[in-house]
């Protein structure tokens, strides 16, 4: 199936599956909000961590950051096991399945959060090694390779009712199978966070929205971006399947 069509049936799902996702999106908004602290900051909508100061920021700092983060990740989790269980009924109109999927939506998110959080410690703990020896530049790159494996992680959880172990294995087989799905996920993914700086660095420049900026463009990375980087991923992995009124086969 051709990019292009793959984009046209996620945008089509979005649109349909719009006002259940839009609260997921906020779910997480929610939470991102809480990292206005003195070692991290927002930029494009998203939250970062200032590895130069993290770890000499007082303890009470360093505690909200890690609830927060985890929090964080299982809220994201919440979301990507909720856009997969809609993408997964938008393509068989099974309302029973639907119904269990909803059932066991938490059960679902934790299981990816763990698989999250190994590799969030795993990425904080390069990022802060490669800031430490003047590479900061490469924290991008080892970020990709650290998460390569694991963006369908939601996907084989949800699809294949799948542990976390055999889940995380079958998502980095996957992901390695289908390498070509990776690069343009985060090849996508990087083009929509570019155009969403340049429009929060403009806004920016307004005299009424210099404060706020930050903000706008958070809602649109939670509200809009990301779901539907999420709903992108669900088409291409629900592809692989003969799909019929009964479920996946």
């Amino acid at each position: 199936m051709s990019f292009v069509k793959i984009l046209g049936d996620s945008w089509e799902t979005y649109e349909r599956t719009i006002e259940l996702v839009i609260p997921l999106g906020i779910l997480v908004l929610f939470v991102s909000g809480f990292l206005m602290l003195a070692s991290t900051y927002i930029a494009g909508g998203a939250g970062f961590v200032n590895y130069s100061s993290i770890l000499v920021s007082n303890p009470v700092d360093a505690l909200v950051i890690l609830v927060v983060s985890i929090a964080g990740l299982f809220a994201f989790s919440y979301l990507s096991v909720g856009v997969s269980a809609l993408v997964k009924f938008k393509r068989t109109l099974d309302d029973i399945s639907f119904i269990k999927l909803a059932n066991r939506a938490v059960m679902y998110s934790v299981r990816v959060s763990i698989g999250w959080f190994f590799l969030a410690l795993l990425s904080f703990i390069v990022g802060v090694a490669l800031d430490s020896i003047g590479l900061k530049i490469l924290i991008p790159v080892a970020f990709v390779i650290i998460w390569w494996g694991a963006i369908f992680l939601p996907q084989t959880v949800v699809f294949e009712d799948l542990g976390f172990a055999r889940a995380f294995s079958r998502s980095m087989k996957y992901s390695v199978k289908n390498w070509p799905q990776v690069l343009g996920y985060y090849v996508f993914g990087v083009v929509l966070v570019f155009l969403l700086l340049l429009a929060e660095t403009g806004l920016e420049q307004l005299e009424y929205f210099y404060w706020t900026a930050p903000f706008i463009s958070s809602i649109i990375l939670f509200l809009i971006i990301v779901p539907f980087l999420e709903i992108l991923k669900c088409e291409w992995y629900i592809s692989r399947y003969k799909i019929t009124t009964a479920g996946l086969k």
